[in-house]
């Protein structure tokens, strides 16, 4: 989709600050190949524009509807989520890696103008967050007949 793009307003950050994204990323990350970008914070996200409206979908597992927050200002989309689990104490045994137990992201789009911004719904199913971003009916495509002259 053209007009739905990612919205990053540290971007205007210095050179530096993206440099030092960057190599956390890369070592965070255990430098394997395959890695998601779920595993590097940020949900993994698909998005596609139907006819009638647009949808986007984040891959969010272990959370649940209640640990995600969806906010819409200026034409801005933001997903945001802060989860902590309890420390457990194990009788038997120390931790030696956890990962689980603070996890949080934000992710933000920029609309299109052409989106309804009041009557945008979401779901959410077996850790998969699905936002609907319906057309303005004016903006939709419509068929013109063409009349015989």
């Amino acid at each position: 989709m053209k007009s739905v793009v990612t919205y990053n307003p540290e971007s205007v950050l210095g050179v530096f600050d993206d440099w030092d994204r960057m190599l956390g990323d890369y070592f965070s990350r255990g430098m394997s190949s395959g890695t998601s970008s779920s595993s590097c914070g940020y949900p993994a996200v698909d998005i596609r524009e139907e006819k009638e409206r647009y949808v986007l979908e984040a891959e969010l597992p272990g959370l649940s509807e209640k640990d995600v927050d969806i906010k819409v200002s200026d034409r801005i989309l933001s997903l945001a989520s802060i989860k902590t689990e309890e420390k457990e104490t194990k009788a038997d045994g120390t931790w030696l890696i956890r990962e689980r137990g603070v996890r949080s992201f934000r992710r933000a789009f920029s609309l299109p103008r052409d989106v309804d911004s009041e009557q945008i719904a979401a779901s959410f199913k077996d850790g998969l967050l699905t936002v609907v971003l319906p057309k303005r009916p004016e903006a939709r495509e419509k068929t013109i007949s063409i009349k015989r002259a």
